[in-house]
Order: C-alpha cells, then structure tokens, then sequence
C-alpha cells in the first residue's frame, strides 16, 4: 500500500468519528475523486500503450513496406501515423487531467484535516459528555468551569490547555 493510499484511509477512518452529514459528503466526495483519479491514470496508461503499439507499427512497416522511404503513402503507414498522433495528443490530456484530479483529491484531504481538527477541539464536541462534573463538586485547580450546554444544569470543568489547533500549528522560526 502506497503512502497515499494509507493516509487516504487513515483520513477516511478519522471522518468516520464526525457528524453524520458531514462525514457522509466528505466520504462521497473522497470517493468519486479517488475514482475520477484512478479512471484518469488508466485512461492515461491505456492510450499511452496504444501510441508505443503504432510506433512499434510504423517500424515494423519500414522494415515489411519496401517501398517504405520512396513513398509513405500506404494506408497501414497513415493508420499506424494518425493513431500515434492520436494517442500522444489524448495521453497529454489524460496526463493533465489526472494532475487536475490529484489537485482536488490534495483539496479534500485539506478539507478533512480541516473537519478532523474541528471536531478534535473542545468546544467543537456535538455530543454531551458521558461523566459531566456535579454542580456542587468543586472544580480541579487548573480548569475552568464552564456551561457548555446552557439548558442543562451541569457544569463541566474544562482543563486549561491550548487547543488542538493551536498546539499542531507552525511557528516560524525567525
């Protein structure tokens, strides 16, 4: 398994833990991208074949055609020509339109880094704790009290940590 293949899956199973619109419409679109790109690189690689099979066409014709060098103007040599053309111009197109494709594969593994971070931060937790703090209990030292839910009674003591986000960022060196 290539490099890219394990962190596709390692994002894939990350996104499995969010929402479940949002999880759903990143997978969808993983998916179809993922499919876009290897139909992309397959179509490359098969009019990539064609073009070495006229080629290899074209030099078998120099060597059966004797009269190959006077006149080209047999039809299997104007076959074997306009399939290699053919194949070159459609392999440039494919070859684009994969690196194209793997652009916006890069584009929504950003995005589900982007959703992994958000539902890794505190405060972008959709679902209630299992062991929320009693209200008469007093909070540790180092924690904030926060009402993380303003209908419910309960206090849930925080810790006072920097935040996902901000403990994975960059810092410049200068």
């Amino acid at each position: 398994m290539s490099k890219r293949k394990k962190q596709t899956a390692l994002l894939k199973a990350l996104v499995l833990h969010g929402n479940m619109d949002d999880r759903l419409q990143l997978q969808e679109r993983i998916n179809k991208a993922e499919r876009d790109e290897l139909c992309a690189w397959r179509a490359f690689w098969l009019v990539s074949l064609v073009g070495v099979f006229s080629c290899c066409g074209l030099c078998y014709s120099a060597v059966l055609i004797p009269e190959f060098f006077q006149n080209s103007s047999h039809i299997i040599v104007k076959i074997f020509c306009g399939l290699g053309l053919a194949s070159l111009i459609s392999a440039v197109v494919f070859l684009f339109f994969w690196l194209w494709c793997r652009g916006v594969l890069n584009r929504l593994h950003e995005d589900c880094r982007r959703f992994v971070m958000a539902m890794l931060e505190p405060g972008g937790r959709s679902a209630q704790p299992k062991f929320p703090a009693d209200a008469g209990e007093a909070p540790e030292s180092g924690a904030k009290v926060v009402n993380v839910y303003p209908r419910a009674a309960n206090l849930i003591a925080l810790p006072t940590h920097q935040t996902y986000s901000e403990l994975f960022s960059l810092r410049r060196s200068s």
